[in-house]
């Protein structure tokens, strides 16, 4: 690695454009993958020319290294990206758009009632401003049992989203395979289970422990097994808390006007690739 503290141009190096509070306040991040400043506000810096081409490497997007490499650059502080709780990831992106590029964001949108396209400005820092973070010191009580959640990391958020993708793809192939049907059937059986599977893996990342009893339970394979294992009433109870905790933290729809028959109406916004890159990219 270049020294650089003896560089005469140093001073002309990019310089952090805002500051940011995570949602999570730095709870869940374990210790060494983040250095929290005392007033817990985090220098986020412009993106480089690098940095561009390596968020637009569309394998780099798709293992999620692109994003953590861009992140690295961009807020030094989180020292490990992969660890971030998941809950952090759209703030930090959006908060890098806003130091790369400003805070307005050109957005399409199709209207619902004349389906007319419609471009907009989008205040990102009201985007910002409606993000939340889930209570996850609230526990969920069955019986004597007692189970404490938390957010994914970033790492296991990018794993589940790519297993996910490559079980849809197979599902998707399927019916226009070029095969016996019996086969068919065998293949989509094997798809249904993986995607039962990743099922229970995604909830057991959720738990961080269970007290039963006297008992408190971390180990991540007897969790597992009980999930697996649990009264279907158990399960679906899990199940729909960590969905309520998704949607609670899920980037609100925004509001737009349509220009040609001025309907208003409500559109999701994501933060991806397609968008990051708007007007000033």
């Amino acid at each position: 690695m270049t020294n650089t503290s003896n560089n005469p141009l140093q001073k002309y190096f990019r310089q952090p454009a805002i500051y940011l509070r995570l949602p999570s306040q730095g709870q869940y991040y374990p210790d060494g993958a983040l250095n929290m400043p005392v007033n817990q506000e985090l220098p986020v810096y412009p993106m480089t020319a690098l940095d561009e081409i390596t968020y637009r490497t569309a394998d780099g997007l798709f293992n999620g290294s692109s994003v953590v490499d861009v992140i690295k650059s961009c807020v030094p502080n989180i020292v490990d990206p992969w660890q971030m709780p998941s809950v952090d990831l759209d703030t930090v992106l959006i908060a890098i758009r806003i130091a790369s590029y400003g805070h307005e964001m050109e957005f399409n949108t199709k209207c619902p009632e004349c389906e007319s396209e419609n471009d907009f400005a989008l205040d990102l820092r009201t985007v910002l401003e409606k993000i939340s973070m889930p209570n996850y010191q609230e526990t969920l009580n069955i019986g004597d049992l007692v189970i404490y959640f938390k957010p994914l990391t970033y790492f296991e958020a990018n794993q589940n989203s790519m297993d996910q993708f490559e079980d849809t793809k197979i599902l998707q192939t399927i019916p226009d395979a070029d095969m016996p049907e019996q086969q068919k059937l065998d293949i989509l059986h094997g798809a249904l289970i993986k995607l039962g599977e990743m099922t229970v893996k995604a909830l057991t990342q959720c738990i961080s422990l269970i007290k039963a009893g006297d008992d408190v339970v971390t180990d991540k394979e007897h969790i597992s097994d009980f999930i697996r294992n649990a009264d279907k009433k158990v399960y679906d109870a899990i199940r729909a808390r960590v969905e309520k905790y998704r949607d609670a933290s899920t980037l609100q729809p925004v509001q737009a006007q349509c220009e040609q028959c001025e309907k208003t109406y409500t559109t999701p916004f994501t933060m991806d690739v397609a968008n990051f890159f708007g007007s000033g990219s």
